[in-house]
């Protein structure tokens, strides 16, 4: 279950979630916007996971896993695999390839110059709750750590509506942070969307660090959890 909390705190790791927050926040009436978008995304991302884990526990096979719990040498693989990228997103070497990415996709896609042009931004600038819905739908689908924590609950050994709970609980975490500035906003708006505007600029500069150190914790303990089961 940890490994799952964790993939659960990763996956809220997520700037264009904080961003959208900010912009819903600064519209008239963000309260109800603010709802819309957190439903869309909690109904998309619930019921998306629901049809995953009911994929992955027809197959019986998750990942070279069985039913019951992954084999060894899949933990141990996962691991090493999971400490590459969390060196490559933590490291200042991985930061400047990254970097040289983004430049050179730059380069071969050029943005407007017209500020807020991404696809988010255009639609949420001027959003009703029925447009927030649905905006908070289409990005919240299924990311890598997701499918990954569904995997496990796959081959956890998990009873049908222990599976639902584990859903439910890393949907929990993982918008934690539209739930703290819905929250936040409720009791001091002015204050919350100061607050949301910098802790989004620091997201932004940070996040993928932030991402890199829980990827590493996560693939510590797959390596711990095969060699155990190794060993034993």
């Amino acid at each position: 279950m940890g490994a799952i909390v964790l993939c659960a705190l990763a996956s809220a790791v997520f700037p264009t979630l904080l961003a959208c927050v900010a912009i819903l926040i600064s519209r008239p009436s963000p309260r109800l916007l603010l709802l819309a978008f957190y439903a869309g995304g909690m109904i998309t991302s619930i019921t998306s996971g629901i049809i995953v884990l009911s994929v992955f526990n027809n197959g019986q096979s998750v990942a070279g896993s069985t039913a019951s719990a992954p084999h060894p040498s899949t933990s141990i693989v996962m691991g090493v695999v999971a400490l590459v990228f969390a060196w490559l997103m933590a490291s200042r070497h991985g930061e400047a390839l990254l970097e040289r990415w983004r430049t050179r996709r730059q380069l071969r896609h050029p943005k407007p110059d017209k500020p807020g042009s991404s696809w988010v931004q255009s639609h949420l600038d001027r959003a009703s709750a029925r447009v927030a819905f649905f905006v908070g739908a289409a990005i919240n689908l299924p990311g890598p750590f997701y499918l990954l924590a569904l995997g496990l609950m796959a081959t956890g050994g998990y009873t049908t509506l222990q599976q639902l709970g584990l859903i439910l609980l890393f949907n929990l975490i993982m918008f934690v942070l539209l739930e703290v500035p819905l929250v936040g906003y409720l009791v001091e708006p002015e204050t919350t969307a100061a607050r949301v505007a910098a802790f989004s600029k620091w997201l932004n500069a940070n996040g993928l660090r932030v991402m890199g150190w829980l990827v590493g914790v996560f693939g510590v303990g797959l390596i711990a959890q095969g060699l155990y089961a190794w060993l034993t």
